[in-house]
Formats: structure tokens, C-alpha cells, sequence
């Protein structure tokens, strides 16, 4: 049967991987933010934490965003711009309205 101490020193064994775990899981996600579309057809985010292999989501944070990304002009990333920014774009190619919010979150490998 274990230890009273032998409890306790697992237990500080767990809290320190996990501890690392999540340091490590930190770093990966890089950023995260929000911005509103352009009434263009794309628009530039600015983030320094943006590379040219960043994984970028997107989150339509509003009605008017939801509508978009339901439609012919969902958004993608159209471009990164390490240390700089990211681009999106309408599927399509048509301006979006203007008024669409988004979240977003940045994941470098």
C-alpha cells in the first residue's frame, strides 16, 4: 500500500507534466482576435504572430457573418504575411458587406 508521501510525490509528479503540457500547448496557439470585414472582397488582419505555415480559424461572431460564411462568399485565408498579417477573401470574389465580425485564432506548427 502506498504512502501517505508517496501520494503526495505523485501528485507533484502529475502537476509538473501537466504544467508542461500546457506550456507547450500555449505555444502553439499563438494569437487570437477579432476584426470586421472590409466592404471589399478582402481584408487584411493585422498580427505579428502570423508565419507562412500559421493555421488560421475563423468565427463569424455576428448574424451578418454567419449569412456570409452560410453563402456563396465564405471567407478563406487568401494569404499570410509572416511577422505581418493575414488576408481573407470572399469565396467569390464579391465585396462583403462591411458590417460581418469575426473571431479568429492562430496556430503555428
Amino acid at each position: 500500500m502506498a504512502s501517505f508521501d508517496d501520494i503526495v510525490n505523485g501528485l507533484n509528479n502529475i502537476t509538473r507534466q501537466l504544467a508542461q503540457l500546457n506550456k507547450a500547448l500555449a505555444s502553439r496557439i499563438s494569437s487570437s482576435g477579432s476584426f470586421t470585414l472590409a466592404a471589399a472582397a478582402t481584408t487584411a488582419v493585422t498580427d505579428p504572430t502570423v508565419l507562412a505555415t500559421s493555421m488560421i480559424s475563423l468565427t463569424p461572431s455576428n448574424a451578418a457573418a454567419g449569412s456570409l460564411m452560410a453563402g456563396t462568399k465564405a471567407l478563406y485565408v487568401s494569404a499570410r504575411a509572416a511577422g505581418t498579417s493575414f488576408t481573407v477573401a470572399t469565396a467569390d470574389g464579391t465585396a462583403a458587406g462591411g458590417t460581418e465580425t469575426f473571431l479568429y485564432s492562430i496556430v503555428n506548427p
